[in-house]
């Protein structure tokens, strides 16, 4: 595509495309994905966009913008890349940059974080200055929108913007520009926020590589806790840990991070000091590494250090061993009746534990298929939830919302999904049609279809044109209903020919 514009050092990908938006004289959000993907359902996203090689596509090979430089120097993926395994930063790498959808936030843990994102986007008041003396024009700075971030190196404290990170218009580029970036004085960055952004920097601007493991992971950090002393043997003292962490952030700054120290066994920094099942996230990592190894600590050390740890291998014993060959026949024999008679677990219960122990470490392949073959079933389900009861509370929920919407001819489509927004409940409800018959029967025929939401759309733009004396013209009217010719269902422009009389 020809002036579509280079992405700054450091700018997001959805900065870049805000500023074509700017410079094309695009005000229309679906227009602007029309033109630059060539789809009109893809969600603005600022921090892991996706369909990089789309936007790669739009430079000439010469500039060098490769899919893997747009991910790595214009989205926030590296600070996810590290600290997932490096199977899953192949997989999220690959649904980011094909044109497809991606379940990124979903599989990173963004979704479900401790970490407290930034409601809006924010900004530095001088930095925008220096962009616009600079270049004639701002953008969104990729290290502004990171969590836990909270200042610039160079003039401090970053400011927040009215616009969301995440908002109802999801399809909306939004420019950064003097209006939504207003000048303020700024005050110096916290000691916390500095240190932080030094680590930040250097994550996101590491080359990609290979990442580490989770069990690697895990076993640094216990070496990590045998290197200061903070271990009883194979123990680690978790309390000497936290108050370590407590004092190099204090309380304060890591609850207000969604990082909160508590002596609970769920506790993130007891977890992450364990046998790694799970990965966590990139401040989670960086308060425990700061804490251990200082405000100036080098990432790049550090992620070397973590691909040498060894991981302890799983040791198992052989199978049948000659001298136990002759107790097998015996053993197996004894097991089988009272499996037959009591099932695996009553077999167990009811004293025959050590010949079940026997047989596992010495013929755990035959015991593992016969268990399979005697597996109980269960003959009842113990249901706590009187779906009938559900099935008609929700239904007349839907009805209510309905009655309520009957009489207002703006909004969005009253689709399934609309319904369903409805209710507090929603993931319940959708996972569990088959058991809400009603419900089910109700989204099946009462949801509004797209040449519906047209004609209300219509009615309504007419309506309020009709009212205030204005002329009736066919692109007023589409204007005002969101709508296009190309879009038009059948029976929305035989309506609307109706109306106009041409």
């Amino acid at each position: 595509m020809l002036g579509f514009p280079l992405p700054y050092e450091g700018e997001l990908i959805y900065s870049t495309i805000a500023r074509h938006g700017i410079h094309s004289g695009i005000t229309s959000p679906k227009e602007l994905l029309r033109e630059v993907f060539g789809n009109t359902k893809l969600i603005a996203t600022t921090d892991l966009h996706g369909h990089l090689s789309q936007v790669s596509g739009l430079y000439p090979t010469e500039c060098g913008l490769t899919p893997q430089s747009l991910l790595y120097k214009h989205t926030l993926f590296p600070l996810y890349a590290w600290f997932n395994g490096e199977n899953r930063r192949r997989k999220l790498a690959k649904q980011l940059v094909s044109d497809a959808k991606s379940t990124v936030h979903l599989s990173t843990g963004f979704a479900a974080s401790r970490v407290r994102q930034p409601t809006f986007l924010r900004y530095c008041p001088m930095c925008i200055e220096e962009q616009v003396a600079q270049h004639g024009e701002c953008y969104w700075h990729r290290e502004w929108q990171v969590a836990g971030v909270d200042c610039c190196p160079k003039h401090g404290e970053l400011q927040t913007t009215v616009v969301p990170r995440t908002s109802k218009m999801r399809h909306m580029y939004w420019p950064a520009s003097r209006k939504v970036c207003p000048a303020y004085q700024q005050v110096t960055g916290s000691r916390q926020g500095l240190t932080l952004q030094h680590s930040i920097h250097q994550l996101l601007n590491m080359a990609e590589s290979r990442a580490p493991s989770i069990e690697q992971w895990g076993s640094y950090y216990k070496s990590l806790a045998c290197d200061f002393g903070m271990n009883k043997g194979q123990h680690v003292l978790y309390e000497q840990i936290a108050d370590r962490v407590t004092n190099f952030w204090s309380q304060n700054w890591l609850g207000t991070h969604g990082l909160a120290i508590s002596d609970s066994e769920y506790c993130w920094l007891r977890a992450i000091f364990r046998k790694h099942r799970k990965a966590f996230s990139y401040l989670e990592h960086l308060a425990v590494l700061h804490a251990f190894l200082g405000p100036q600590l080098s990432v790049q050390q550090v992620l070397t250090s973590v691909n040498k740890a060894r991981v302890p291998k799983r040791m198992f014993k052989p199978l049948v061993t000659p001298a136990a060959s002759e107790l097998v026949g015996v053993n197996r024999e004894k097991w089988l009746n009272g499996l037959k008679r009591l099932g695996t677990k009553g077999a167990r219960k009811f004293g025959l534990a050590a010949i079940y122990a026997w047989l596992y470490r010495n013929d755990r392949d035959w015991l593992l298929t016969v268990n399979r073959t005697y597996l109980g079933r269960k003959t009842h389900s113990q249901s706590r939830v009187d779906w009938r009861q559900r099935d008609l509370k929700t239904v007349k929920r839907f009805f209510r919302v309905m009655n309520g919407a009957e009489r207002e001819l703006t909004g969005s489509r009253r689709s399934t999904v609309w319904y369903l927004n409805q209710l507090s409940n929603k993931s319940t409800v959708e996972k569990n049609l088959n058991k809400l018959p009603l419900c089910k029967r109700f989204l099946a025929v009462y949801p509004e279809s797209v040449w519906e939401c047209q004609v209300r759309r219509i009615t309504a733009a007419v309506a309020s044109l009709v009212s205030s004396d204005e002329d009736v013209k066919r692109w007023v009217v589409l204007r005002q209903a969101g709508l296009s010719d190309e879009r038009l269902t059948p029976q929305a422009k035989y309506l609307l020919e109706e109306i106009i009389g041409h």
